[in-house]
């Protein structure tokens, strides 16, 4: 199944960015990667077809940005909830006038009779493996939202899934995409900064986020849900595996509240080069904190030091009865689409699945995170230093 072209507009493809072949491994792609979006008209403008696994939040955001794609048909949604997914698919046509996407009653034939190119797949941390693998083992491309998997086995086995298709598989750490974190990268790899020595990061969710946003809130944690952002970026800038972690966590709170689930969660981790950092994640602050997420990050390396205050992003709105901290760099609307890092990581999916290139958040080169992630609870139950086998994956 090859994606089909734009049609009637006259636009002529780009003979040297070819989509990929189904049987192309990719262990035969380039290890090259393209941080940025290509600008308009650069590549093959060939019409993408995608269809979205799970309609909660994020996967209607996913299906809302494909489905105002001019180069991509939003061809299906599928949701264990049928009705959530019915009602999404209403909300796409009538808020926003985007053709009705079919709604799909099983995986199964969302596979067979969507006619889909590529899958986003946003649901629960702990569900995504069967959907990945079967979309994957069915000739499609994936998209799947972080983190990868909760555990090593699930994020081999999507993997190593990939690999036997040959079908890219990319993960959503969609804040590589945030210009400040680039610089900050681009700074160490150039040898500007010289090494990372050490980093700290914090990141604080409104407790609305644990108690009504996740039904599912204690099958997960702060650190999945939080660290895995952060995470995935320090070990970016360092450039090298992880291979210790420490972690310690506090509870009451959201025990009070019927959630099996750590308030906050305070994990240090050990680089193969010899860097250090530390991560804070916690979603207890209250309702009325003026940023549904808090966080910043400091960066020192031997030659530079970047801190970014990542909870105000330099506006404050005050109101008659609030105060907000509006936020820019990851989502925003503009003309009732969407703007930021979400949309350039999506941009970057189906221009990489276009060129035939592995993605900068492929799920062989962000695996660690996954594992670096399980030594985290793993110290967490044994209150003891964990060993983590990494795997990098440059």
């Amino acid at each position: 199944m090859t994606p089909r072209r734009l049609g009637p507009k006259g636009t002529v493809p780009n003979r040297h960015c070819a989509p990929c072949s189904r049987n192309r491994s990719l262990r035969s792609l380039p290890m090259s990667v393209e941080h940025k979006s290509p600008p308009p008209g650069s590549e093959a403008r060939d019409r993408l077809r995608i269809a979205v696994v799970g309609t909660g939040l994020l996967g209607e955001r996913h299906a809302r940005f494909w489905g105002q794609q001019d180069d991509v048909d939003l061809v299906g949604l599928i949701d264990l909830d049928i009705q959530q997914a019915t009602n999404a698919a209403e909300r796409l046509a009538g808020t926003f006038g985007i053709p009705r996407p079919p709604v799909f009653t099983s995986l199964d034939d969302l596979l067979k009779s969507s006619g889909a190119d590529a899958v986003s797949v946003a649901t629960p941390d702990f569900a995504h493996r069967d959907p990945v693998v079967r979309a994957l083992e069915a000739g499609l491309h994936v998209l799947v939202e972080k983190p990868l998997a909760m555990t090593t086995d699930d994020a081999k086995a999507m993997t190593e899934a990939s690999r036997r298709s040959g079908r890219s598989l990319m993960v959503n750490h969609s804040m590589r995409w945030i210009p400040r974190y680039r610089a900050i990268h681009d700074a160490i790899r150039s040898g500007q900064w010289g090494k990372m020595v050490v980093a700290h990061s914090a990141k604080s969710d409104v407790i609305h986020v644990p108690t009504e946003m996740l039904r599912w809130a204690s099958r997960t944690s702060a650190a999945y849900f939080l660290t895995a952002h952060d995470l995935d970026l320090v070990r970016w800038f360092a450039g090298d595996r992880i291979v210790r972690v420490y972690a310690q966590g506090a509870r009451g709170v959201l025990d009070r509240n019927g959630i099996d689930a750590y308030d906050a969660i305070q994990s240090s981790v050990t680089f193969a080069n010899g860097s250090i950092a530390s991560f804070e994640a916690s979603w207890i602050h209250p309702n009325t904190y003026p940023s549904f997420t808090d966080d910043y990050m400091h960066v020192i390396c031997e030659n530079g030091v970047a801190y970014l205050d990542r909870g105000r992003e330099g506006t404050e709105v005050f109101e008659t009865d609030r105060v907000r901290h509006p936020k820019h760099s990851t989502v925003y609307e503009q003309d009732g689409r969407i703007y930021g890092s979400f949309r350039h990581a999506l941009e970057h999916f189906t221009h990489c699945i276009r060129a035939g290139i592995e993605p900068l958040t492929s799920a062989r080169r962000v695996m660690g995170v996954v594992s670096a992630l399980e030594a985290i609870h793993r110290s967490l139950d044994s209150g003891m230093p964990v060993i983590v086998d990494d795997g990098f994956g440059d």
